[in-house]
Formats: C-alpha cells, sequence, structure tokens
C-alpha cells in the first residue's frame, strides 16, 4: 500500500492531462526495487490507446526531482495493442511487448503482429520495433519464420 499511493500520485503527474487506467486481478508493488507487478486479465487504457495482456510490469527510475518516474513497460501473455500515433492507427500482437515511454519506443517479442490501419500495412515477424517518434520500424526475421509485409494497393483501371 505504501507503493499504491505513490504510484498513483506519479501516474496521475505523468499524465496530467491524460487518464491511465490499469485493471487486473491482481497487484504487487516494491518501492525499493521501484517495480509495480499486475497480474490476470490485465486491460490499459490510456485516452484512446489500450492494452490487454496476463502480466504487465512497469519500471520505475527516478528523475532529477528524486521523483518515480515510469521508465519502462514489459506485457507479456496473449499481449495485444491499439495505438494512436501521429495520426495513425497501430494494432499489434506478441508474445511480449516493451514500452519504453521515455523514447516512445515499441518493441513486439515473438509472433509479431503490426498493422497500421489507415495505410493498410501490415507486419509479421519475431521481432517488431516501432518509433513513435520517427514513424521508422524495423521487422527481424528468420528461416522458419521469415518476414512478412503486406500492404493494400489501389486498383488503378485504365478508361
Amino acid at each position: 500500500m505504501k507503493f499504491l499511493i505513490p504510484l498513483i500520485l506519479l501516474l496521475s503527474m505523468v499524465y496530467a492531462n491524460e487518464e491511465l487506467i490499469i485493471d487486473a486481478n491482481h497487484f504487487e508493488a516494491d518501492d525499493k526495487q521501484g517495480i509495480a507487478v499486475f497480474t490476470g486479465n490485465v486491460k490499459v487504457q490510456k485516452v484512446k490507446d489500450k492494452l490487454n495482456s496476463e502480466k504487465l510490469v512497469v519500471l520505475m527510475s527516478k528523475n532529477d526531482k528524486n521523483e518515480q518516474t515510469p521508465k519502462k513497460y514489459t506485457a507479456t501473455g496473449n499481449v495485444d495493442f491499439t495505438v494512436l500515433s501521429n495520426d495513425k492507427v497501430y494494432l499489434g500482437k506478441g508474445d511480449m511487448v516493451i514500452y519504453e515511454p521515455l523514447e516512445s519506443r515499441y518493441t513486439i517479442l515473438g509472433n509479431g503482429y503490426l498493422e497500421e490501419k489507415i495505410d493498410g500495412r501490415i507486419l509479421y515477424g519475431e521481432k517488431i520495433y516501432l518509433d513513435e517518434i520517427t514513424g521508422k520500424a524495423k521487422v527481424v526475421g528468420d528461416d522458419s519464420k521469415p518476414v512478412r509485409f503486406m500492404m493494400k494497393l489501389q486498383d488503378k483501371k485504365q478508361e
């Protein structure tokens, strides 16, 4: 409980104009380690962004004012998410999804799937990296599961 109140205050300060909601069946925290663990039917919502998983681990770090701020979110177990970024809508899935808010980076590990809804582009791979700031994506596969890229093409009929 000692960690819960600072966590709530911290999250409300970090997302002052946004509301972060995390629902789960179980919550544990270790203030000294700077870690919060949510397990069982985890559902995260921040504005229009959503994430679902079986487990979510939030690592905290201290800033210049000695306040704890989320440094890394790691979701595992049936992970899927929807993210709105730079006027794009991304849908994703994977065995593990890591979000680093300070760098605005997502990493999808294991059975990765990332779809950009507006342009109709889909990526499959074992490792998918997405940088929200630059809009760049990188996908890694292997011989047994190569990278797959799909996109919708406009039908240009000649009259």
